[in-house]
C-alpha cells in the first residue's frame, strides 16, 4: 500500500511538472517571440543574434528542456496513451495564461474546445498509468 501511494505521488508530481513547464515555457516563448525583430526585414545573423540574447527565449527552452525531460521519464512507468492525455492539461494552462498574460482573445469555441480537452484529462487520469493488458 506504502509503495502505491509513492508511485501516485510521483505520478502527480511528473504531471504537474510537465503540465507547468510545458504551458509556462510556451508563454515564454511567445512573449521573446513578439520582441524578435521582423525575419523578412533583418539579416539572418542579425534575427539569430536576437533569438540568441533574447533572455525570454531562453528560459521559455529552459523549461522546455525541463517539460522534455519528465515527459520523456514518465514514459519509463506509464503507456503514451496515459501520459499524453493526462498532460493535456497543459493546453488549459496555456489558454489561460495566453488570456491574462498575454492579452490574446479567447473565442467561445476555443473555451469549449478546452473544456473538452479538460474532461477527457479528468477521464484518463482515473485509469492507472499502465495498463496489464487484461482487458484486451
Amino acid at each position: 500500500m506504502q509503495a502505491e501511494r509513492k508511485s501516485e505521488l510521483k505520478n502527480r508530481i511528473f504531471i504537474a511538472i510537465v503540465v507547468l513547464t510545458n504551458a509556462a515555457g510556451n508563454v515564454l516563448l511567445a512573449v521573446g517571440m513578439k520582441q524578435m525583430p521582423d525575419f523578412d526585414n533583418t539579416s539572418v545573423m542579425g534575427y539569430t543574434a536576437s533569438l540568441f540574447t533574447n533572455l525570454w527565449i531562453f528560459f521559455g527552452i529552459a523549461l522546455l528542456v525541463v517539460w522534455m525531460v519528465a515527459q520523456l521519464s514518465m514514459f519509463t512507468w506509464a503507456d503514451l496513451t496515459y501520459v499524453l492525455p493526462v498532460t493535456a492539461g497543459g493546453y488549459v494552462l496555456t489558454a489561460i495564461l495566453g488570456k491574462f498574460f498575454l492579452g490574446e482573445t479567447v473565442s467561445i469555441a476555443r473555451w469549449l474546445g478546452i473544456a473538452l480537452i479538460s474532461f477527457g484529462v479528468v477521464l484518463v487520469s482515473e485509469t492507472p498509468p499502465h495498463e496489464t493488458g487484461d482487458d484486451q
